[in-house]
């Protein structure tokens, strides 16, 4: 009897990169778009030339996007990155939904985030505990380790407890899998 394995391809909703092209064209114009696509390898160029924000794509094409324009746009030392993030979560919570977010805690933001992780990957599982003005929130289990990622989701992160109102506080990485650790560890504090 023939085993048979099956490899599975984490993946990422095109919204993510959809995104990231819409903050490249904005915040630095149509060419800039252009320089950074043209820095893709041939498969990715595939990818990202039929973008559909339903469409689910190889979770390593929007890692390599995200470097990717911080090479071009940036320095590639992954200072970029951040505002990439924050970009993004301004995207994703539309005036709607900062309403509602307003009306909430940031660690309730967490905790929803958490529950919202599988519209957009298909790998990954958070777990969040509440503290009084902090939370901390666990990643395991998601499909590919990268760095440049986890700056970005920090600062997607920190930029939701900001819509959530909070006022000042901090967010940090105190635990990061491509560093080593079992599992990327977000712990916030506000007021």
């Amino acid at each position: 009897m023939a085993v048979h394995w099956e490899v599975v391809v984490p993946k990422s909703k095109g919204t993510n990169l959809l995104h990231m092209r819409s903050y490249v064209e904005r915040v630095h114009g149509p060419s800039a778009w252009q320089r950074v696509v043209l820095s893709l390898s041939e498969e990715d160029r595939a990818i990202v030339s039929v973008l559909s924000p339903s469409g689910w794509y190889e979770l390593g094409a929007q890692h390599r996007l995200l470097r990717a324009i911080d090479r071009v746009i940036g320095t590639g030392d992954l200072a970029l990155v951040p505002e990439i993030g924050r970009y993004e979560a301004d995207e994703d919570l539309s005036t709607i939904h900062r309403l509602f977010v307003r009306l909430t805690s940031p660690a309730y933001v967490l905790e929803k985030a958490g529950e919202y992780w599988r519209r957009f990957y298909d790998t990954g599982k958070w777990e969040v505990v509440r503290g009084n003005g902090s939370a901390t929130g666990r990643l395991d289990d998601f499909g590919l380790v990268d760095d440049a990622f986890c700056a970005y989701l920090r600062a997607y992160i920190y930029r939701m407890f900001q819509l959530a109102g909070a006022r000042t506080g901090v967010l940090e990485h105190t635990e990061c899998r491509a560093q080593g650790a079992e599992a990327c560890v977000f712990v916030g504090r506000w007021t």
